[in-house]
């Protein structure tokens, strides 16, 4: 099973901190983007997070994310394939296409 964890890694040039969720996945980490970033005087010294805003929104992802791969069984999956499956964007696929498969 996979663990998710969000965690900043190095410190932008404008001062702050970009905020990703890390996951770790057969001893392998990966690391997910997120659209947040964060003062640096939000960040403990131990590189946790302080913002309540940024820890209710990444623990919402995580939530999210959980609910993804407790569905899924990712025994065989590596890491980068862990992650396509979280960020691939589900909807986006195209009604006419589904409406072609149909009619076949």
């Amino acid at each position: 099973m996979a663990t998710l964890k969000a965690v900043v890694r190095k410190q932008r040039a404008d001062g702050f901190y970009a905020v990703y969720i890390r996951i770790v996945h057969r001893s392998r980490m990966g690391y997910i983007k997120t659209n947040k970033v964060i003062s640096p005087k939000n960040v403990t010294a131990s590189g946790e997070l302080k913002d309540p805003v940024v820890n209710e929104y990444c623990s919402r992802v995580i939530l999210k994310y959980s609910d993804m791969l407790n569905r899924k069984d990712l025994t065989a999956y590596s890491v980068a394939e862990v992650i396509e499956y979280l960020t691939r964007d589900s909807g986006t696929e195209c009604f006419s296409e589904y409406a072609r498969l149909h009619i076949d």
